[in-house]
C-alpha cells in the first residue's frame, strides 16, 4: 500500500503555514464599502455591481494562486515521494533485493527450455520497481555472478537474453549458498531468492540440513522443466585398454540408459573409430532400464585410436555420444639383459633360456617380440622398448645405471631377477638409496640351490593385483606347488610393497613406482631352474605374460576419464638433464580445435615440480590433442557426467519445505533509523517529485504576474 511521505517534513509545516500568509493579508486589507447617496442611483448600481464581482473573482483567484506557490514550495523542498505504508517500511525498508538464479546445466538445453527459463527471468525483473535491487547468478556446477546486486536492471536484461547453457552437471548448492550470502549482507529490504529452472534432482543431492536458507530469505522456484521428457544417452563405455594382435577380436561395450517413461525400440548405436563407422547394433530398452552395444574391434597396425558411440539425435543430444582411445599393438618389446652363458659340466646354461622358451611359445596368446644382450642397450634402443629385464645381472656401469633409471623414470617398465652374480653393495650403489630405482635391498643370500629336501613355498600372493587377478579364482592356477631352493633376503625400500612371499614370511616379489609412470618389479629368486623349479609349473608361462603385460600396458590402464570442467595433468618428458620440463611448449587443440599453448616461462605457476603441466578448460566435451616439443602428438578425452542425463524433477513445495529456514528462527528487528532514512532518500532521488512541483510553482508565478497588472 503506497503513501505520501516526506523526506523533510519541516519544510512541509513552513509551506502550510508560508500559505495562510496571503489569506491572512487579504482578510486585514480586505475593503469596506461606503454608502452614497445619489439622486438617480440605478444605472450605477447596475454597472457597480458587475465590476465588483469580476474585481472580487480575480483577487480570489490571485488569492488562490499565491496560497498555492506558498504551499507547493514547501511541498516541494520538504521533497515529496511515494512509498509503500509505512508499516512496512518500519520492517524492511520497503525495499525488495531480489536475486535470481538461472539454471544453466546441460540437462536445461533439453528442448525449449533455457528459453523459457529466460523468459520466465525477464518477467520477474520486469516486476520489480524501479527502487529495488536485483542479482543475477548463472548456475550449473559451480555459480558464477554476472551482475551484482543493484537497481542496474538494463545489465541483468542483457545478460539474460545472452545467457548459455553449459556442458556441466546440476549442482543447486553453491549457487543458493551464494545467494543467500549476497542477501545476508543487505541491512535493509526484503531479501528474496528465485529459482529458475528445471528443478532436476541432480541437483539437489548434496543438500544437508545445515544448508537451509537463512530465516528472513524467501525462496522463489520457478519451474520450466518439461513435464515428461524423454531421453536416452550413453552413460558408459568398457573400452579394452589395449587391443593386441591376439587370436579372438576383443569387445568394447557401450551402456545405453532409457530414462524417459516409454520404451525405445530399435535403437541404432554406432561405433565410430578414427572418424569411421566401425559398426551398428540395435537395442530396445525398456522405461527407466538399460542395455548394453556390444562391438568387435581388432587392428592389425601399431597406433593410438581415438573414436566414440554415438545414438540418434533426440531433445537432449549432448549426452548422445560418448569418447574413448584405445592403443593397438602387433606386439610388446620386451628386452632381456643377461650374463654371458656359463658352463656346467658339459653344458652352456643361460638365465633366460627358460623365460625366452615361455615368452615365444605364447606368442599366440600375446605378440612379444623377445630380445636380449649381455649389456644395457643405448637410450634409443631402450626408447623403443616396453619392458626391460635384468637377468641375474652381475653389475652395471656408472652409465649403464643411469640409463636404466632414465628409461624407467620415463615410464618404462623394469624386471629385476637374481641368482649367484647379484652383488648387493653393487645395485645399492648403482640403484639403490633412499630416492632409488631397486624396490628393496638385497641383505643376503640363504638356502642350498642343490639340497632338494629343504626347500620354501609361495604362501601369500596378493590377488587383488592385475598380475595375479587371473588366478584367483580354483583351478586357474596354484603357485604353491613350485619349490624354491635359494632366495635373496631383502627389505622393502621406501614406496614399495610386497606383492608375494614365501611361508616363512620372506618376500618374494616387489613393486614400486618410479617417475612419471615407470614400475619396478623385483623377484628374490632366479627366472630359470637354478634355485627353483618354478619354470617347469603350469603358472610359468600365464605368470610371465601377466606380469610383462602388466609393466608394458600400464600407461594406458592408468589413463583417466575425463569429465567436463575436470582438470588434467599433461606430463612433460625430461631429457637427462631435466632440461624438457623446464623448457618445453605444449599446445592443447580442443574438440574444436581451438589451439591453447602452454609454457613455463610464460605460465610458472601451472608446471609442477614432477615436469607436468595442467590443463584446465575442459568446457567442451570430446578428444583432445596433445603436442610437445620432439614427441609424437597424444589424446586425452572428455566426456560429460551422464548423471545429470537424468532429468526427473523435485516437487516445488518439497523443495521449500526444506530449503526455508525455521519461523522461530527469525528475530524481527527494525532497521536503524539512519537505513530507513536512506532508504527513503534513494526512493525520492528515483521519484523527483520535487522536480515538477518547482515546475508548477514557476508556472503559477508567472500567470500570477499577468493577473496582478490586471487587476
Amino acid at each position: 500500500m503506497f503513501g505520501l511521505t516526506f523526506l523533510t517534513t519541516s519544510f512541509a509545516i513552513a509551506g502550510a503555514i508560508g500559505a495562510s500568509i496571503p489569506l491572512i493579508l487579504h482578510l486585514l486589507n480586505r475593503e469596506r464599502a461606503r454608502r452614497l447617496i445619489f439622486s438617480t442611483v440605478r444605472f450605477i448600481q447596475m454597472s457597480h455591481q458587475t465590476n465588483v464581482r469580476r474585481h472580487k473573482l480575480k483577487r480570489l483567484l490571485l488569492l488562490l494562486m499565491r496560497i498555492l506557490m506558498l504551499a507547493l514550495l514547501g511541498l516541494a523542498f520538504a521533497r515529496p515521494f511515494f512509498a509503500d505504508s509505512p508499516e512496512f517500511t518500519q520492517k524492511t525498508g520497503g525495499k525488495r533485493n531480489a536475486v535470481i538464479i538461472l539454471d544453466t546445466s546441460y540437462s536445461m538445453q533439453y528442448e525449449g527450455v533455457l528459453e523459457n527459463a529466460r523468459k520466465a527471468a525477464v518477467e520477474i525483473l520486469d516486476g520489480l520497481d524501479a527502487s529495488d535491487a536485483a542479482c543475477l547468478i548463472l548456475s550449473s556446477d559451480t555459480a558464477r555472478v554476472v551482475a551484482p546486486l543493484g537497481s542496474e536492471f538494463t545489465h541483468i536484461r542483457t545478460a539474460l537474453n545472452n545467457a548459455e547453457t553449459t556442458n556441466e552437471r546440476t549442482d543447486y548448492l553453491d549457487a543458493m549458498q551464494t545467494a543467500d550470502e549476497i542477501l545476508q549482507s543487505i541491512p535493509i529490504g526484503e531479501k528474496q531468492v528465485y529459482l529458475v529452472g528445471d528443478m532436476q534432482k541432480r541437483g539437489w543431492e548434496n543438500f544437508i540440513e545445515t544448508d537451509k536458507l537463512s530465516p528472513d530469505v524467501q525462496i522463489n522456484f520457478v519451474d520450466v522443466g518439461a513435464g515428461k521428457p524423454q531421453n536416452y544417452a550413453i552413460t558408459d563405455i568398457s573400452v579394452p585398454p589395449v587391443i593386441l594382435k591376439e587370436q579372438k577380436a576383443s569387445q568394447l561395450v557401450a551402456r545405453v540408459r532409457n530414462f524417459g517413461d516409454e520404451p525405445v525400440e530399435n535403437l541404432q548405436v554406432r561405433l565410430f573409430i578414427d572418424d569411421n563407422v566401425i559398426d551398428s547394433v540395435e537395442l530396445d530398452i525398456e522405461p527407466d532400464d538399460l542395455a548394453d552395444a556390444v562391438f568387435k574391434v581388432e587392428f592389425q597396425d601399431e597406433a593410438t585410436h581415438t573414436g566414440w558411440v554415438e545414438l540418434p539425435a533426440d531433445a537432449l543430444s549432448i549426452d548422445n555420444k560418448r569418447y574413448f582411445t584405445l592403443q593397438s599393438l602387433r606386439s610388446i618389446k620386451v628386452h632381456a639383459v643377461r650374463e654371458r652363458p656359463r658352463t656346467r659340466g658339459r653344458y652352456q646354461t643361460v638365465e633366460t633360456f627358460f623365460m625366452k622358451k615361455a615368452l615365444v611359445s605364447g606368442r599366440d596368446a600375446v605378440q612379444i617380440d623377445f630380445a636380449e644382450s649381455v649389456s644395457v642397450p643405448n637410450a634409443s634402443t631402450l626408447a623403443s622398448v616396453d619392458v626391460l629385464i635384468l637377468a641375474d645381472v652381475a653389475e652395471l656401469s656408472s652409465g649403464e645405471a643411469e640409463r636404466v633409471k632414465a628409461y624407467v623414470a620415463a615410464g618404462g617398465g623394469l624386471i629385476v631377477t637374481v641368482g649367484n652374480n647379484i652383488d648387493a653393495d653393487v645395485y645399492r650403489q648403482g640403484l639403490g638409496g633412499e630416492t632409488g630405482l631397486m624396490p628393496c635391498d638385497f641383505v643376503q643370500a640363504v638356502g642350498d640351490a642343490l639340497d632338494r629336501e629343504q626347500f620354501r613355498v609361495l604362501a601369500t600372493v596378493k590377488y587383488e593385483h592385475p598380475i595375479f587377478v587371473p588366478f584367483k579364482e580354483p583351478n586357474h592356477g596354484d603357485f604353491g606347488k613350485a619349490r624354491f631352493y635359494r632366495i635373496f633376503q631383502a627389505v622393502p625400500t621406501k614406496d614399495a610393497t610386497v606383492i608375494a612371499a614365501y611361508d616363512d614370511g620372506s618376500p618374494a616379489l616387489f613393486e614400486k613406482p618410479y617417475g612419471t609412470l615407470g614400475r619396478v618389479l623385483c623377484f628374490t629368486s632366479t627366472i630359470d631352474r637354478e634355485w627353483n623349479d618354478l619354470p617347469i609349473r603350469a603358472v610359468y608361462l600365464p605368470f610371465l605374460h601377466e606380469t610383462i603385460k602388466y609393466l608394458a600396458l600400464k600407461d594406458v590402464d592408468a589413463a583417466p576419464n575425463y569429465q567436463v570442467g575436470d582438470s588434467v595433468e599433461l606430463k612433460i618428458s625430461e631429457d637427462e638433464n631435466g632440461d624438457a620440463a623446464r623448457n618445453a611448449e605444449i599446445a592443447v587443440f580442443n574438440p574444436n580445435n581451438v589451439e591453447t599453448r602452454l609454457q613455463r616461462n610464460e605460465n610458472p605457476t601451472e608446471i609442477s615440480s614432477q615436469g607436468s603441466v595442467f590443463y584446465a578448460d575442459t568446457a567442451v566435451p570430446g578428444i583432445y590433442s596433445v603436442h610437445t616439443s620432439g614427441a609424437a602428438p597424444y589424446y586425452f578425452i572428455v566426456n560429460v557426467d551422464t548423471t545429470e542425463s537424468d532429468l526427473a524433477a523435485r516437487d516445488v513445495e518439497e523443495l521449500t519445505s526444506m530449503l526455508k529456514g525455521a519461523a522461530d528462527e527469525l528475530v524481527e528487528e527494525k532497521p536503524a533509523a539512519e537505513l530507513i532514512a536512506q532508504y527513503e532518500a534513494d526512493v525520492e532521488k528515483n521519484q523527483n517529485v520535487w522536480v515538477y512541483l518547482m515546475l508548477v510553482v514557476f508556472a503559477l508565478a508567472v500567470t500570477e504576474m499577468f493577473f496582478a497588472n490586471r487587476v
